[in-house]
């Protein structure tokens, strides 16, 4: 994980300095040793009732805090200490004969979001209640907490379910041209038979970068070798160190860290990036990350047993390319949008306006909520934004990403800062350009997307749980 590529970048200065990351993920020991001298912001994410209003979550008649204390319970580790460890962990341990985690980006900025407690597991319910559901993590609001923290990366990995209310969030976050990373189940459960997305869950929701984990020669983890449409890119989550036993001090060993490991490991690769090139936004990043992984050298080209996504990370690349060239609109949300076009049962899923269809598409029991037609929106905006980039530039204008989706996000022109928030010169601001009809659905027969059309469409749901 931290190979010679970032031991290189480190030389340069390249350590995730000034870059944002958010992680959402279980309560995180506080003082586990690599994470001592790292720039955390801990903080106890939202839960609701039935009723949408914002409750207590208790675990075990107590009520939930944003962190432990080494030996609370027993614990001297959990999924979210682990998760921050593979970003900006010193490698440091409990016993200084045992080796600790070590993250690419030291030096990143980190909001952990509390979102579950440190016991919780797919098979126990997040927090006390009379009935599964009274209390509840609410996923679209922690969302917004990182978009409103200023977040360019959420690291979320975790998976699980999603309701209509929890699209806004997601939807902020691709607004802002926040890179969303989560991780796919550690199973071999067939998942979706193409890159359509599916907005029921947070790890396939539109625009999020799904991952799966290989080991340093590339191979698939064997807890996750099974074709899944939605994975976009492999990291690396085995032959790695983890935790053995949570409640055994300091026993780390190499094993396999799953999906969780690779994509948090890809959030430290891409924070490098990003303060590699500070003036790319988070979509153009996503551009050079699938357009220029080990496999792909230059060209976005997915791989057609729907196994490996675009392919495996390659941090030398992502480091030397310049993103800059690249446009401003989320690849895998466009890929997503014309994919999902394409199959009879998915092609109205991000079209859909709640004034017209209030109750959605499809049945009670597979059934996804009109407010999916946000995500179509949002990708109709990018794609109006960018045009006006490229008028901008045939006209021979100058700073004409003042017009782009990301600098545009809260509605007008932004060019006073960059992406990572730096200043630029003042520059002579208006309003971006409004959005009309879905401009998207009239060329998506011939867009050149290479689709593997199945005979059928399989959706999977899951239950909330860490990967």
């Amino acid at each position: 994980v931290a190979n010679d590529v970032v031991a290189a970048a480190w030389k340069q200065g390249i350590d995730g300095s000034g870059v944002k990351v958010a992680v959402l993920d279980t309560q995180a020991v506080e003082d586990y040793p690599a994470l001592k001298d790292a720039d955390i912001t801990y903080r106890l994410g939202r839960f609701s009732g039935m009723d949408g209003n914002e409750v207590e979550c208790k675990v075990g008649g107590r009520p939930l805090t944003a962190t432990i204390k080494a030996g609370d319970d027993g614990y001297y580790s959990s999924h979210g200490t682990d998760m921050l460890s593979w970003i900006v962990g010193d490698g440091g341990n409990y016993t200084l004969d045992k080796a600790g985690m070590l993250g690419a980006a030291p030096k990143a900025r980190i909001l952990h979001i509390t979102t579950m407690g440190t016991s919780a597991t797919a098979a126990t319910t997040l927090c006390d209640a009379k009935k599964l559901g009274d209390a509840s993590s609410d996923n679209g609001a922690d969302v917004r907490t990182a978009v409103d923290w200023g977040a360019r990366i959420i690291n979320r990995s975790q998976s699980g379910g999603l309701d209509d209310t929890d699209y806004a969030g997601y939807v902020d976050a691709l607004r802002h041209g926040i890179i969303m990373v989560g991780a796919r189940a550690n199973d071999t459960t067939p998942g979706l038979d193409d890159l359509t997305g599916d907005p029921r869950s947070m790890e396939t929701f539109p625009g999020v970068v799904m991952v799966n984990s290989v080991d340093e020669s590339g191979t698939l983890a064997s807890t996750s070798d099974v074709m899944d449409g939605n994975v976009a890119v492999l990291s690396y989550g085995a032959n790695v160190l983890k935790p053995i036993n949570y409640v055994a001090e300091g026993d780390n060993r190499v094993g396999n860290g799953g999906t969780s490991t690779a994509a948090a490991v890809l959030s430290s690769y891409l924070a490098l990036a990003m303060q590699k090139w500070p003036d790319a936004t988070g979509n153009q990043i996503i551009q050079s990350l699938i357009r220029n992984t080990k496999s792909g050298k230059g060209k976005p080209v997915i791989d057609p047993e729907r196994k490996r996504g675009f392919g495996e990370v390659d941090l030398n690349a992502l480091l030397t390319v310049d993103p800059t060239q690249y446009k401003d609109v989320n690849p895998i949300l466009e890929y997503q949008m014309k994919a999902a076009a394409q199959y009879p049962a998915l092609k109205d899923w991000y079209t859909q306006d709640c004034k017209t269809n209030p109750d959605g598409v499809g049945t009670a029991a597979d059934n996804v909520p009109c407010e999916a037609g946000l995500i179509g929106q949002e990708y109709e905006r990018q794609q109006t934004a960018w045009k006006k980039v490229e008028q901008c530039r045939s006209d021979g204008g100058s700073d004409c990403m003042q017009y782009s989706a990301t600098n545009t996000a809260d509605g007008s022109t932004n060019n006073t800062t960059t992406p990572n928030r730096q200043a630029k010169p003042e520059g002579d601001p208006s309003q971006s350009a409004s959005s009309g009809m879905p401009v998207w659905l009239w060329g998506v027969i011939g867009a050149g997307v290479i689709i593997a059309l199945a005979a059928g469409y399989s959706i999977r749901r899951y239950e909330t749980a860490s990967c």
